[in-house]
Formats: structure tokens, sequence, C-alpha cells
């Protein structure tokens, strides 16, 4: 049985002899080029040139690890961390196992948001018509200031498309206080027993003419607007004599 003074005499001569061979191992490679060494290394592999030139892992000296010694006043108290590893952001593990359960969807399409009411969404948004108003307010007051020709044409435009979104608007509200009306006088005559009368499409666009006939006689803007309908009329029939 070998004593421990004879065993660590037999590592020692054995790693004397590793550095000797890989020291001539180098030496053999100080005197090849570059290209002849890449080819060797692809010979031998990148795993057997390693250790033939530094030496397997059992042989190189390793550092031995700094323990690390946590201070903390009193037993107490938490443990001091050290600053080197960084610290987490606060809640990032709960965040993240959150973001798994989410289920993304579009609201636009998904049964769960609930059916659509076009009466519920203008309601709901009808402050945008302010805001709008308050955009062509504004738009105005830049008008007087640019003197460039295409910016002006340009908030012109703007304008125009907000005030026409705008007159859109109120032509809808208008429309269904009309069909509110109708629906409650239905119900008044089906209350009284009494046949009620359904508007077709043809009585209710009738219906909507003289409405807005009366409206522009009251407003002074009659004239105006049967000089534009006239226009446009005009401009219909000239363009159908000429495909013609």
């Amino acid at each position: 049985m070998s004593s421990p003074s004879e065993s660590s005499s037999a590592s020692e001569h054995e790693a004397s002899d590793d550095n000797e061979t890989q020291n001539a191992i180098r030496e053999d490679l100080k005197g090849m080029s570059f290209e002849e060494i890449m080819k060797l290394k692809e010979e031998l592999g990148a795993k057997v040139y390693k250790e033939a030139v530094l030496g397997s892992k059992s042989s190189r000296p390793q550092k031995p690890k700094a323990k690390t010694d946590l201070k903390r006043l009193n037993k107490n108290r938490p443990r001091e961390m050290t600053t080197r590893r960084q610290v987490p952001f606060l809640g990032a593990e709960h965040r993240v196992e959150r973001k798994k359960n989410v289920e993304l969807r579009d609201p636009r399409f998904d049964e769960k948001s609930g059916t659509y009411s076009a009466e519920t969404f203008k309601k709901n948004y009808q402050f945008v018509s302010q805001i709008r108003a308050k955009e062509v307010g504004q738009l105005k007051k830049k008008l007087d200031e640019v003197e460039d020709e295409a910016e002006k044409h340009h908030i012109k435009d703007t304008m125009q498309r907000l005030i026409n979104k705008n007159v859109e608007d109120k032509k809808w509200h208008t429309k269904q206080k009309q069909l509110k009306k109708e629906r409650s006088a239905i119900q008044k005559k089906h209350d009284l027993g009494q046949q009620p009368h359904y508007l077709t499409k043809k009585e209710r666009r009738a219906k909507e003419l003289v409405a807005q006939f009366e409206k522009l006689k009251n407003t002074g803007k009659l004239n105006k607007h049967m000089e534009k309908r006239r226009k446009k009329n005009a401009a219909k029939d000239r363009k159908r004599i000429g495909i013609e």
C-alpha cells in the first residue's frame, strides 16, 4: 500500500511530464504558420487541440473560489446582499406570470364585449362634435396667419372635413329623434286598439325633404341651396350629353 507522500510525488512527476510535453508542443507551434496551426486544429478537433496546448482541466492550476461572507448586524436582521448581482425589479416575477395568463383579444370582433349599438356609441362620443368645432375655430385663426397657398388649401380642406362630419352627426341625431316620434305614435295607436300607419322609405324621404325645405326657408338659405342644386343638376346634364 502506497503512502500519501508517494502518491503526491507521483502526481507531481506526472504534472511535470505534462508540462514538458506542452512546452515541446508550444515550441513546435512557434515554427508553424497560422494556416498550418488552423489546419492542425481542424484535424485534431478544438477539444483535443486545447488539451494538447493548454493541458487537461485537472492539470491546470485552478484559482480558489473566493468565499463571499455576507454580513448582517445581528441574527434578526436580513442578510446584506452583494451589489455585484443585479437586483430584479420589484414585482417583475409576478408581472411575467400575469402576462402569460392575459388573453389578447380585439374588442371589435369579440362577443364578450357585447353587441354594437350605434345609438349608444353616438351618445357616448357626442363630445367629439364639440372638439371638432373647437378645432375649426383654431384652424380659422391659423388660416389668417398663413401666407403659403398650399398650406391654406390644406387647412381649408381640413376645416371642411370637420364641418361635414359635424353636419352628418346632426343629421343622424335628427333622424333618430324623428324615428322615436314615429315609434311612440305607432305605440299609442296600438294602445288605443287602432291600426297604425307605417311609413315607407319613399314617404319618409319626402317628409325629410319637406323638413329640410322649411329649415332652409326659415334660415334664409333657400335661394343659395336652390342655386347650388341647379348648378349640380346642370353639371350632371352636361356630363350625360357629353357621354352620349
